[in-house]
């Protein structure tokens, strides 16, 4: 058995201010990790730190960016899987990382509503349940609509951590 790791994050920037005020959720950031200390971490996000509208795939840093902002918080799950599954699970996040488009920011948008829009561009929690729910590693049903962070967490995975990002690096 492998494990991954889903981070759920909360870093208090203007944006995930007002994802807050919709979802009225702790966390409004999603990301997998390959690895117990975030070093493999992965999601779609902003490409520069001060335009949040302009969001790209990438490969997270807990000590970089809108993580480093004071009292950032996160919360981080243990989901156990096959050796196959976590084969598929790479597999797949190097596929997107390769083909895909960019950002969805009307997806983002229609997620309030309820609404998926199919394209080959993600937000962060819409990556997270295509990569987990894709064909052979089946951790979500793919016929259900998953859209923010803490719908991500539904399935009672092993809660690891929960508290402050610059705690959790001090710890590792």
């Amino acid at each position: 058995m492998k494990k991954i790791y889903l981070v759920l994050s909360q870093t208090y920037s203007g944006v995930s201010k007002t994802i807050k005020i919709f979802t009225k959720e702790k966390y409004c950031h999603a990301s997998i990790s390959l690895d117990p200390k975030c070093e493999e971490m992965y999601s779609f996000g902003r490409k520069y730190r001060y335009f949040p509208l302009l969001g790209i795939f990438k490969q997270e840093d807990l000590n970089k960016g809108l993580f480093k902002n004071r009292g950032a918080l996160m919360s981080m799950y243990e989901i156990e899987v096959s050796e196959e599954q976590y084969k598929k699970i790479v597999s797949k996040i190097e596929k997107i990382k390769k083909t895909n488009k960019g950002y969805n920011i009307i997806g983002l948008l229609l997620a309030y509503f309820r609404i998926k829009l199919h394209r080959n561009k993600y937000y962060c929690s819409e990556f997270v349940y295509e990569v987990l729910s894709s064909k052979g590693v089946d951790i979500y049903d793919k016929n259900k609509i998953k859209f923010t962070p803490m719908e991500l967490v539904e399935k009672n995975f092993k809660k690891v951590y929960e508290g402050e990002i610059r705690e959790f690096i001090k710890t590792i």
